[in-house]
């Protein structure tokens, strides 16, 4: 978005009293406020007004998924369109980014200290807001800060320079430790500090359980993502590529195979196209990369020798019955088996918690991390956030969860 096309969008904000898109962000941006910055010129203060209330507010102005959440309610959207919310906060970063970043003022300090175990968008959205609270914060990951957005996210949705962009400006509010966390680590963290937030995502891919998922070429979809987001690291991919899943990350998956040179790309989803968990946007781009996606089909076994040669499918209806999740249930339709030819398959069905070192901690179904309306775990002192308790989600939700744990345990703090 250019200047000139900036100034003419944000002209047309109605600058609604009681905004309905500020609540329909997870992190609560005072949208009406920064596109009248934009308004009247003046950018960085626009900018600030977002990276005040969004930690990863670069990253989250490229990928957020407008369409579930502030321009879905915005009341512009009732007259014509809605205004390009997320487009506008883009490029307020961007400028700012350009300009080089505000001086910042001086925070509160207390004599407390936070643990940060986790430097993903939950972690991070913590430490800021911990920083700016007055509390020294000590973030722990073994990787660099970014989590998710920086290893399996894909560069042709977000760069690696738009996110160092986020990471480069919160550096300066919290003590990064390059170190992994395991049980004795954990005491020894708790014992140094004040209180601790987890916040060290899902990180396992789970697996169909079909046989044949031990041959050479079939991939978990995070480990694939990674390889392909890591420029070092050279992804070998058939010509004839299947994701099975029906989430955003399968279509991360099938999008990434195809601009690796993948000759064919078929997503395979149990339910209907009404059942897909994913953003319109993400959809319209993996048909626009070639990818070819059928409907109402059940990976059975997986084919080959020592490397996969294919898939056994089998078809699949929609009973009246509904699981958890409200979907309805899919049941294998019986004689209607077929096989795909492929020579690389990607599982993409959902991640759980890596981390074994989480034994004392309460857990709810699905293996999550249990927690209470202030994100206090069932030890007292430790909180947590994001993925690890809520299942995949956007990294703007994460952002909030970090948020506004940050504020509960500043009260929680604050009442020792």
């Amino acid at each position: 978005m250019t200047p000139q096309q900036a100034k003419i969008e944000s002209d047309r904000c109605l600058q609604c009293f009681d905004a309905p898109c500020m609540s329909a962000c997870p992190t609560h941006i005072d949208i009406p406020k920064f596109i009248l910055m934009i308004k009247t010129s003046n950018v960085i203060g626009a900018a600030e007004v977002v990276k005040t209330s969004n930690a990863l507010a670069n990253a989250c102005g490229k990928i957020c998924p407008e369409e579930v959440f502030c321009q879905s309610a915005c009341t512009r959207g009732k007259q014509d369109s809605p205004i390009q919310i997320r487009e506008l906060h883009f490029f307020a970063t961007q400028q700012e980014k350009q300009k080089g970043f505000s001086a910042t003022r001086r925070f509160p300090t207390s004599n407390k200290k936070v643990a940060v175990i986790g430097a993903g968008p939950a972690g991070l959205g913590c430490a800021f807001e911990l920083a700016k609270l007055g509390h020294r914060v000590d973030v722990y990951d073994s990787r660099k800060p970014g989590g998710v957005p920086r290893n399996s996210i894909p560069s042709f949705r977000l760069a690696a320079r738009e996110l160092e962009s986020d990471t480069r400006f919160l550096s300066r509010f919290f003590r990064f430790k390059a170190q992994s966390v395991d049980s004795r680590g954990l005491e020894r963290i708790r014992k140094t500090h004040d209180a601790a937030f987890l916040a060290v995502g899902l990180g396992k891919d789970r697996m169909l359980g079909i046989p044949g998922e031990k041959l050479k070429g079939v991939l978990p979809v995070l480990k694939f993502l990674e390889k392909a987001k890591a420029a070092s690291s050279g992804v070998k991919i058939g010509k004839n590529v299947v994701v099975v899943g029906g989430g955003n990350v399968s279509l991360d998956a099938a999008a990434t195979a195809k601009r690796l040179g993948a000759h064919h790309v078929l997503l395979i989803y149990r339910r209907s196209e009404k059942e897909m968990r994913v953003w319109k946007g993400e959809l319209e781009e993996a048909r626009k990369q070639g990818v070819e996606i059928r409907f109402l089909i059940n990976p059975v076994s997986i084919v080959g020798k020592n490397k996969v040669a294919g898939m056994k499918c089998r078809r699949t209806r929609l009973c009246k019955r509904k699981d958890k999740t409200g979907r309805p249930v899919p049941v294998e339709v019986a004689g209607s088996d077929f096989t795909v030819e492929a020579d690389t398959i990607i599982i993409a069905i959902g991640q759980t918690i890596e981390a074994n070192w989480l034994e004392g901690i309460e857990r709810r179904g699905g293996g999550y991390v249990k927690v209470g309306e202030n994100f206090q775990t069932s030890v007292p002192g430790m909180f947590a956030g994001g993925d690890m308790i809520a299942g995949e989600g956007t990294i703007v939700q994460s952002v909030a969860h970090g948020k506004y744990a940050a504020r509960a345990i500043h009260e929680f703090l604050s009442a020792k």
